[in-house]
């Protein structure tokens, strides 16, 4: 949020800012994990990460550690195989990452490969049809210009990003839409994910499928998003980079005529400064919606939203059924943009590694618990106390390194408690944890509840909330 203009950002982003400002800004959107491949399973499953139940995460009567093993798996059914069967064609560019078992592939591509080497590029273009492949069996009828995961995997002359590939393949999807069909697309950008570095890093003809100069053209050269200033930013650089892409992409919907009668969102999967961890720098995001005639135009909403949402808004809009098994646990926000109802929830949930959290309007418990198997690792159990406190009893590195979190964030008032409470409108940077102030029991007690509710729910074991 800190990173768009209509957020409040100094960054230049039109584009988005065009969305926001013809459609509706949401100020109270959360992801379900703020991880990558987690939130984008809640985004085209409609479920809960804890609701996987591939190799990694196991059985419902494991209680995992929420991380970035969300990996779809035979059991899981995604929106657009319903929308598919609805006689949408659907679509995929950009990042994938909802696949973590090809690692045999990338062992045959070394780190020092030449993108230029017919055999390189044989072996990438194979990646790119396994996951074709893959992602029509998810209910994609178009997969390409796909971007394998992160970039860290990558032949060393290709980690870095390349929004102007993904842009190519959102505008040869829409050359392919048939005229009698609606469409649904799904654009993923790898900004602004690590590496962090200058935009202009790479040859820009270097892709994940090898050296090729068919996407170029298509985008204003990369100078045209440089940042500025003295020090550059690189992440400014992204950002507008990935703006400039949203930008060309409005631009073909317009062309087509297509523009104001197709829903446009916007989001992240998580923010920068709060990865890997249930507080709001990292689980409140950025959520944009367009759709005139439907949404009302420069509206901000502060509507309790979660990216479990977007299954269900999918389904309503275009009056289709969900396929057989899937599990919906959002609802639609249609409602919200027309004016019906400012409450679409009582409560959100979000989940990162041993921790689980409720989110209300006034207020958010996130609770720690570790699993069996962790404490029989040595995990030492989260305890009340100050960092400080932490590194001189020697818990610090399990805790941190291993888990629950990924980046601790120093202002968090009882970062490592095992229980926390804090009231997110009187202290959006959570400093103070309530958690033992007795003028918060009976709100505490709720929240437990509504935590206990989903943990049912959904079947894991966590803690005390489900044994």
């Amino acid at each position: 949020m800190d990173s768009i203009g209509a957020y409040g950002s100094d960054y230049s982003t039109p584009h988005i800012d065009r969305l926001a400002r013809e459609g509706v800004l949401h100020t109270r959107a959360y992801t379900t994990a703020t991880l990558c491949v987690p939130t984008r399973y809640s985004c085209l499953t409609g479920s809960y990460p804890s609701r996987c139940e591939n190799n990694i995460y196991g059985p419902l009567g494991k209680q995992p550690s929420i991380r970035n093993g969300a990996a779809f798996c035979d059991t899981d059914r995604t929106v657009a195989q319903a929308l598919q069967k609805a006689g949408y064609f659907t679509g995929a560019t950009g990042k994938w990452h909802n696949d973590l078992d090809l690692k045999s592939w990338w062992t045959k591509i070394k780190k020092d490969a030449d993108p230029k080497d017919p055999k390189v590029i044989q072996a990438l273009k194979d990646i790119q049809n396994e996951l074709r492949d893959r992602l029509n069996k998810y209910g994609f009828d178009y997969a390409e210009f796909i971007t394998e995961g992160n970039l860290d995997h990558f032949p060393k002359d290709l980690e870095h990003h390349n929004i102007e590939y993904t842009v190519k393949g959102a505008l040869d999807f829409l050359d392919l839409v048939p005229e009698e069909k609606p469409f649904f697309l799904w654009t993923a950008f790898t900004a602004t994910h690590g590496p962090h570095e200058p935009i202009r890093s790479g040859d820009i003809r270097n892709t994940p499928e090898g050296f090729t100069e068919k996407h170029l053209g298509i985008m204003p050269d990369r100078s045209h998003y440089e940042d500025s200033g003295k020090w550059k930013n690189s992440v400014k650089e992204m950002v507008q980079w990935m703006d400039g892409g949203i930008g060309v992409i409005l631009e073909k919907l317009e062309k087509q005529g297509k523009m104001d009668n197709t829903l446009i969102l916007f989001l992240s999967d998580q923010q920068n400064a709060g990865k890997a961890s249930p507080y709001e720098r990292g689980a409140n995001i950025p959520f944009i919606a367009r759709l005139p005639g439907l949404i009302e135009a420069n509206t901000r909403n502060e509507t309790l939203i979660d990216v479990t949402d977007m299954a269900a808004t999918f389904l309503d809009i275009s009056n289709t059924k969900p396929v057989e098994g899937m599990k919906l646990d959002g609802l639609s926000i249609l409602p919200v943009w027309k004016g019906e109802t400012k409450t679409l929830k009582p409560f959100i949930f979000t989940e990162s590694g041993f921790a689980k959290g409720v989110i209300t309007k006034q207020y958010k418990y996130i609770a720690i618990r570790y699993n069996q198997e962790a404490l029989d690792r040595g995990f030492v159990p989260p305890q009340s106390g100050t960092i400080e406190e932490h590194l001189n009893k020697g818990s610090f590195e399990i805790l941190w390194e291993k888990n629950p979190y990924g980046q601790p964030r120093d202002h968090i008032g009882g970062i490592v408690d095992p229980d926390q409470l804090y009231d997110v409108q009187k202290d959006p940077l959570e400093t103070e944890n309530l958690i033992k102030n007795p003028e918060y029991a009976e709100i505490l007690k709720r929240l437990k509840f509504h935590l206990s509710s989903v943990t049912e729910s959904i079947g894991r074991p966590f803690g005390e909330f489900n044994p």
